[in-house]
Order: C-alpha cells, then structure tokens, then sequence
C-alpha cells in the first residue's frame, strides 16, 4: 500500500512539474523579445523609393515595398543632419550630436560618456552585431567594438570602393605606383575590418552582397538569445563608377571591368601613373567634375540591388521563423546627393545642406506580430525617436536624456503628433546654415548663397551633358511647410515677429549645446 502511495506520489509529482513546466514555456513564448535590425542606406533621394507619396518612374524597390506596405511608413521623417557623421551620431545615441560638438564633417567624435544603441540592446541581452560604413568622426567610442557591439564586418570610413575589397588589388596600386593606395583617402579600397582585429578580403563581389551575407550569417546563427543586428550599406553613395555584374544587362551600363594586370585603368578607374593627382580623380567622378551618362543607371543599379539583398534577408527571417516578430527599421542617413544623380523631388535641393532636400528622408517600420495593418503618418519625427522607441520596447532606461521620443504611440495610433516642442538643425560655423522647426513653420539662415546641380535625362535615360545650376539665396527665411512643403515661397519679409520668434528659440537651444570639437579631440 506504502509503495502504491509513493508512486502515485511521484507521477502527481511529475504532472505537476512538467504542468509547471509548460506554463513557463508558454510564459516566456509569449514575452518573447524581438529581433531588431536597423537599416540605414547612404544618401537615398527623396523619391528614389517605391512607397513614397512621389516616386520616380525609373527606380525599382519591390522588397523595400512590400515591407513598407504592412508597415508603418512615416511621411515626415528627418534625419538630424545632413551629412552622414553626424547623422549617424544621433541615430545612435537618441540626442543632439551638437551637445558634444558634433555639427559638421570631422566634428564631436563619438564621446567615452555618450552611450548607443546597441550598448542599451546589450544590456537588454541582446546579441549584437555591426554591419557596413561605421563613420562616426573618431572618438574613444566610435569604433563598434566599444560601443556595444559583439562583432563587426566593416569599414570606418564616409566611403568605400564597392568592388575593390582584396589585399590583391591594394597590391597592385602599389606595384603600379608605391605609395598610391594611401593616397585614396576619399574612396578607399582593399579588404574590410573585422571585429577591429583583422582585414578580411573578398573577391568577385562588391560591399552590398558580402554586408547581405554577413548579416545573413548571423541572423542564422542568432538561435538561444534574441538579436540586434545594425546593417549600413554604403549603397548608393559614392563613387559609383560601375554597376553590380547582375544588373548590367538591365540597365544597359558598360562593364567597365577592372583588371590588376592591365597596364592602363581607364577612367572612371583611377591610374595614378596617367592621372598622378588623385583629388582630380576624386573630383571628376564624385563631384560631377566629369558628368557620367550612365551615371543615373549606375545608380539605380545599386539601388536595386540593395533592395534585392534586403529581400534575401527578409526571406531568411521568414525561412527561421522569425519575420513576424522581428522589427526592422529602415531609412537614409540623410537627403538625396546630387553628386550621385539621387532624386529628391518634390522636395528643395539635396545632401549638405538644410532645406528639406538635405534632411527629409524615406523611413519606415515594420514589424508583423504587433504592427499588420499598414498606415502611413504624417507626425514629423527624427532618426533621435529610434533609441527612445527600442528603451521602451526593451524597458532599459537610457543612460542620458535623450531628444528623441519613443514612436510607440503613432505606431499603435495613440496619438497624431509626437513631437510638439521646436526641433534644430545646425551646420556649425563652417556652414552658418541653421533651421528651426517649429509645428509647420520652418526658419532657415545660410550666411552664403550655395549652388546645386540638377540632372535630366534623355529618351535613352542617359544623363544629358550639361547639368542645371539650382541656387539656394542665403540670408533668413521663413517657410510655412504644410502650405508650401517645397519651401518656394520665402514669407520671412511678410512675418519679421514669427522670425525673431524662431530667431530666439534657436538662439536659446545653441546655448545649451557645445561648441564645435573636432572628432580627434574628443574625450
């Protein structure tokens, strides 16, 4: 009878376990964190994806599409500057890059006291990993592995050779001309970093497929613990000198190959026996010192093929089972380059500058399980709101007051305006270009008059030759941007109290930021 008692005992004892058990399971299954990765594309035009309001007849983005789609696409989106740096300075930590003197190119660094993204990610246990273009202006902290990242594949740099990524071809610069590698500052080429350990070449491919790849590769092996996965393409910055080997065809672009052993690299590739003066080289392809007819295929090319990559990383979310409960964010570090042959349209001008065209950027987010239905908003908000909407997402408090505030609640239609205090843009004294944003006025000062080049195509979609100088005036002006969100009609003449207004509310936020420090001197 003792022993009858004691067995049942036991399998009520093991009911009760594996009872325990499965509530537990089901608890944590049903808290589950997800995934999150953030891609940011370099110098995207305006109008140069498929789900904005306005878009270009030429380009080609269906992936990008489809997740917008049942996403929430943000139809007022600003970046905090408009230049990469410091953009991705405020990307990363949710808060003014002006707070520690980071207004222009060079500037702030990444400081030791200012804490990112992926730091806070970490701490939520999140499995992190840095993918593509890191350039943060230096800093103790600007190299990923010290800013909460567990690996990196990568350069540190405003720009990369999409296609030269192999100690072979740094190699034969120097066999050519010794010397010549290190002096292509502006586009280096020759293997990636890796984890800030090793160089790592690659051969036969170009940055966006071996950055796909990567992230790839680790989302696969992302299986115990949730991930955080930072993915910044370079495309489609440049130099764009020629197009992805599968798009080719499509695109009607000469190959223009690059072979180690040739005796001459012919332009666009730099020979630095024929042309000895690289910032010549450098100016003629990057700064439309030499118009490219193909130059806006070339483009569109590496357009597509990013979104093609990003496709392939979508379909390997949803091979793991993993899709619908992961987040992925996705914007442009600024506005559209006209170096590039981007296209900002409707919107004014382009990168460098603090018109719309310079900040306004195609953002979106999805996330299937919390998010299904697609909306789009018209809130204004900034690349700062992502840190704050991933602290609440993970309930680890930032470090710092951050600038940004949590989107959480346009995503979920709590609300229809998340940002009712002014926001500032400011180029620094190199520039004297600064904005006040203010519900939908915008003040805009340029101490000096800027010209930008505007391209047409022909029949054939090759650029035409000569390119249209677009002047922007300098001086104060005052655009009312729900009337005239294509800033064409300066009323600061007409309203002299709503620009002191402004006037003294920039004035008032300078003082609480830092002066320009240049990145190297950063502590």
């Amino acid at each position: 009878m003792r022993k009858l008692s004691l067995l049942l005992l036991n399998v009520l004892l093991c009911i009760s376990i594996n009872s325990c058990a499965q509530v537990e399971k089901t608890k944590i299954k049903k808290i589950q964190k997800p995934n999150v990765i953030v891609i940011l594309a370099d110098d995207v035009g305006y109008a140069d994806v498929g789900f904005q309001d306005v878009v270009q007849p030429d380009i080609t983005t269906p992936n990008l599409n489809k997740l917008a789609e049942n996403g929430i696409v943000f139809r007022n989106a600003y970046a905090s500057s408009p230049v990469c740096s410091n953009s991705r300075l405020a990307l990363s930590t949710g808060r003014y890059q002006q707070r520690w003197g980071a207004y222009y190119y060079g500037q702030g660094g990444l400081p030791s006291n200012e804490y990112t993204i992926a730091e806070m990610m970490k701490e939520a246990g999140y499995k992190t990993m840095k993918v593509g273009k890191t350039h943060l202006n230096n800093g103790p902290k600007s190299d990923p592995m010290k800013h909460g990242f567990d690996h990196w594949l990568g350069f540190k740099h405003h720009s990369w050779d999409y296609f030269l990524l192999s100690e072979k071809d740094v190699e034969a610069y120097e066999k050519k001309s010794p010397g010549s590698s290190k002096k292509a500052k502006m586009a280096p080429f020759g293997p990636l970093t890796r984890d800030s350990k090793t160089t790592e070449s690659f051969e036969n491919t170009n940055t966006t497929e071996v950055f796909t790849n990567e992230s790839i590769k680790f989302i696969k092996e992302s299986d115990d613990e949730p991930f955080y996965l930072q993915l910044e393409y370079n495309a489609v910055h440049t130099a764009l000198t020629r197009a992805p080997k599968i798009l080719q065809e499509k695109y009607n672009v000469p190959k223009r190959p690059f072979n180690r052993k040739d005796e001459v690299w012919e332009y666009p590739h730099w020979d630095p026996i024929a042309q000895p003066d690289y910032n010549e080289w450098y100016d003629q392809t990057c700064h439309l010192g030499i118009t490219d007819a193909y130059g806006r295929k070339i483009y569109l090319a590496h357009l597509e093929y990013m979104d093609m990559m990003i496709g392939n990383i979508v379909k390997t979310l949803k091979e793991k089972g993993i899709f619908e409960n992961t987040i992925i964010f996705f914007s442009s570090d600024n506005g559209g380059s006209d170096q590039s042959y981007a296209n900002n349209e409707p919107i004014n001008a382009y990168k460098y500058c603090l018109m719309d065209g310079g900040i306004k950027v195609p953002m979106f987010v999805s996330w299937p399980k919390e998010f299904s239905k697609s909306h789009k908003v018209d809130a204004t908000v900034t690349h700062r709101d992502l840190y704050a909407s991933l602290s609440e997402i993970t309930g680890i408090p930032p470090k710092k007051e951050l600038d940004g505030k949590s989107l959480i609640p346009l995503l979920k239609g709590e609300t229809v305006k998340l940002h009712s205090e002014p926001l500032f843009w400011d180029s620094g004294p190199r520039e004297k270009n600064w904005v006040v944003k203010d519900g939908d006025w915008k003040l805009v000062f340029r101490d000096k008059s800027k010209n930008y080049h505007k391209f047409e195509l022909d029949d054939n979609g090759l650029v035409k030759d000569k390119l249209i100088e677009i002047p922007l005036t300098n001086g104060m002006q005052l655009y009312n941007l729900k009337e005239d969100p294509n800033e064409t009609n300066n009323l600061a003449i007409s309203n002299p109290e709503k620009v002191v207004e402004m006037e003294n509310l920039y004035k008032k936020w300078r003082l609480q930021m830092a002066d320009p420090i240049n990145g190297k001197k950063a502590k």
